[in-house]
């Protein structure tokens, strides 16, 4: 079977290893360790719910996610997660464009690039640049490549550098040269000033724009499957719905994220967690030598080894400690010597901290 090159191959790696999957902590996966109090007692609600179809229009859950975010329901779609919104948006993309061109900003998620390819987009590819320890978006190399492209994907918070930005200048530009604008919000509910950073709230504002976002993630549940697109461009979201399969959200996902997006309690928890919890983990991770961390703002951190590669020390904390971390060499614009670790439980994280410390053979300054 073909890689896909993501990360959270705990099966995999067990087996080749001979390890038991159940005893290996995953770094290699950005999502939250807590879950919401309120899972076990909605499951019961949804288990009866999935002796039925789920409603094909999704009535009450895109009401849910509207409250949410403070947009209209008829502005949202959702998916089984964000990537089949990235697929029906390329889809659809190919199909208004004929295709045209999507510009990516790198290094970032491959199936931006991979649903593009496969929907007949063509690709140009754009990068981050480093400055000091975060990579942002040069805004003036940006408007040079813009006659070459139709549409613009920028993740953000980015993965896998955990740097977010304002990207309202970058709207602004694009919405004068008419080019469609694609924010992938999967992380910003980890971000401090979540509020300030979204642009969900420009979403009327800004007909070439269109936000991803996911459930998954920040409540801790990649399995449920759970994302959405958001826009105000009643065409873009009539050409996904024109490829969109019937049914695509089951029934616990679709009982259970209303529950979760009125966890106001787990929200503020979570984010308070994460924010003083990644300062302790990066501050802590920058006193060992040998690398170089960057500053996220997100629940997963970028570290670039000098002495080892990514794939050296990803086997031997597998083979020795067992932890999964992310080998971040095949994302376009790193090299072998960046790795990606989820900020996890702190007792986990030390563990970590710890096991990268002595692979490393290096004490604290």
């Amino acid at each position: 079977m073909k890689s896909l090159g993501h990360g959270a191959n705990v099966e995999e790696m067990a087996s080749l290893y001979g390890k038991n999957p159940k005893e290996i902590i995953d770094f290699s996966s950005n999502i939250n360790p807590k879950v919401p109090e309120v899972l076990e007692e909605v499951l019961k609600e949804a288990l009866q719910n999935a002796k039925a179809y789920p409603d094909i229009h999704y009535t009450v859950l895109r009401k849910s996610i509207a409250t949410y975010l403070s947009v209209k329901a008829e502005e949202i779609i959702v998916g089984n997660g964000a990537t089949e919104i990235v697929y029906l948006l390329m889809k659809t993309l190919n199909n208004k464009l004929q295709g045209g061109t999507l510009g990516v900003m790198n290094p970032t998620f491959s199936e931006y690039e991979r649903s593009s390819r496969l929907s007949g987009m063509q690709i140009k590819d754009l990068y981050l640049t480093e400055a000091g320890n975060t990579f942002e978006i040069n805004q003036a190399k940006l408007a040079e490549s813009l006659d070459e492209i139709d549409a613009l994907f920028i993740c953000n918070p980015n993965n896998p550098t955990g740097h977010v930005q304002d990207l309202t200048g970058i709207i602004e530009i694009l919405e004068a040269r008419e080019k469609l604008l694609i924010v992938d919000e999967t992380f910003m509910e980890f971000v401090a000033e979540e509020e300030k950073l979204s642009l969900v709230n420009k979403i009327s504002q800004y007909k070439n724009l269109i936000i991803i976002k996911a459930v998954t993630k920040f409540f801790g549940l990649p399995g449920l499957r759970l994302g959405y697109g958001v826009t105000s461009n009643k065409t873009l979201l009539e050409g996904m719905y024109n490829y969109k399969e019937p049914w695509t959200v089951n029934s616990f996902a679709e009982a259970l994220t209303p529950k979760f997006l009125e966890d106001k309690a787990y929200i503020k928890e979570s984010k308070a967690y994460f924010i003083k919890e990644r300062e302790r983990m990066m501050n802590t991770l920058s006193e060992i030598k040998g690398l170089k961390v960057y500053e996220a703002t997100t629940n997963f951190i970028l570290i670039q080894l000098f002495e080892k590669t990514a794939s050296e020390l990803k086997t031997n904390l597998f083979k020795k400690h067992n932890m999964l971390i992310r080998d971040a060499s095949n994302f376009k614009g790193l090299d072998e010597h960046f790795i990606r670790v989820a900020v996890k439980s702190e007792i986990e994280n030390n563990q970590l901290i710890a096991a990268i410390r002595e692979e490393l053979n290096h004490e604290l300054y």
